[in-house]
């Protein structure tokens, strides 16, 4: 894929504005954007200032970048991470298959970065990377590609070990170990969370996630006492995390979040009723965003099924 066409589409898509809505606001045609943003037909500079006029966004610098990789500076990176975790909020009022062709592009775009970049820059270049593509497992986990989702979850990994981010490292074992779950391998999955929590000196909300998770793995594999006991110890981890400002990288890890967590090893355990009670409160406590984001209904669903909007519970 032309990097500069994807870059293109990930800030259009970040700044929540249609392809229609955009040939709109220029004198191009939807076809022609259309062209341009897949690689089929050349971005010139013209294009590019038709995009940074019609979304309001600094694309200029981005655009040299993508077109000289080796041009790559920190300014460049935060631009690609503002992109990245608007992206993110898209995703939580649409779908996961409506931004995943954007973070395809942006994944290869963070790759160009890394290969590109000097010296002094190269373990920053490599955490940005690794977060594009550990999202990019996320999506594509979420639309039922397991493969491609283990393989930028792989990515993942490795660039976080050459960025040497604790927190890049952990996120990128957590959701292998969540993917690991979801299609019923618990060997592979507590093998990956147990990587996890040795990584020492990561963000305090980080560790809360992974022994929820780890609770979750040990209720998916019957070991129901054991599972019991690690939901005690994730609780204290959340409660003792209280006042922890969750990293932008992981903003929706919130008390509602370990409510949603907390329910789903209660029901694996036996405990449906009261499971159903805890998801229906951390639904709750969510921020209205994220209550409604499609990966939280999804969650709350496999729970409660289609009585989790009723009194039913």
């Amino acid at each position: 894929m032309n990097n500069l066409g994807a870059l293109l589409r990930a800030a259009r898509e970040a700044a929540g504005v249609s392809l229609s809505a955009l040939a709109g606001r220029t004198h191009y045609s939807k076809p022609l954007l259309g062209m341009l943003e897949t690689g089929k037909r050349a971005v010139r500079p013209e294009h590019v200032r038709a995009y940074e006029q019609a979304l309001g966004i600094d694309v200029e610098r981005l655009a040299a970048t993508a077109i000289a990789p080796h041009r790559v500076d920190r300014g460049s990176l935060a631009d690609t991470a503002t992109i990245l975790g608007a992206t993110r909020r898209l995703e939580d009022a649409t779908s996961a298959s409506a931004v995943l062709p954007a973070v395809q592009g942006l994944a290869q775009f963070g790759v160009a970065l890394t290969l590109s970049a000097g010296s002094d820059l190269s373990q920053q270049t490599a955490a940005l990377a690794s977060e594009i593509n550990q999202y990019r497992g996320s999506l594509e986990l979420a639309t039922g590609n397991m493969t491609a989702a283990d393989k930028s979850l792989n990515d993942a990994i490795s660039l976080a070990a050459e960025s040497n981010s604790p927190d890049r490292l952990v996120h990128g074992l957590s959701f292998k170990a969540y993917a690991a779950l979801i299609n019923g391998r618990t060997t592979d999955a507590a093998t990956l969370a147990d990587r996890s929590l040795a990584v020492q000196g990561v963000h305090p909300l980080l560790r809360v996630y992974d022994l929820y998770q780890r609770a979750r793995i040990l209720a998916a594999a019957k070991e129901s006492l054991a599972a019991q006991h690690a939901l005690i110890v994730a609780d204290r981890a959340a409660e003792a995390a209280s006042d922890e400002e969750p990293p932008e990288s992981g903003y929706w890890y919130t008390e509602g979040l370990w409510g949603l967590h907390r329910g789903r090893v209660l029901w694996l355990t036996g405990q449906q009723k009261q499971g159903a009670r805890e998801v229906l409160a951390g639904l709750a406590a969510m921020p209205d965003e994220h209550r409604e984001a499609e990966w939280a209904t999804t969650w709350v669903r496999t729970v409660l099924g289609d009585n989790y909007a009723t009194e039913e519970w």
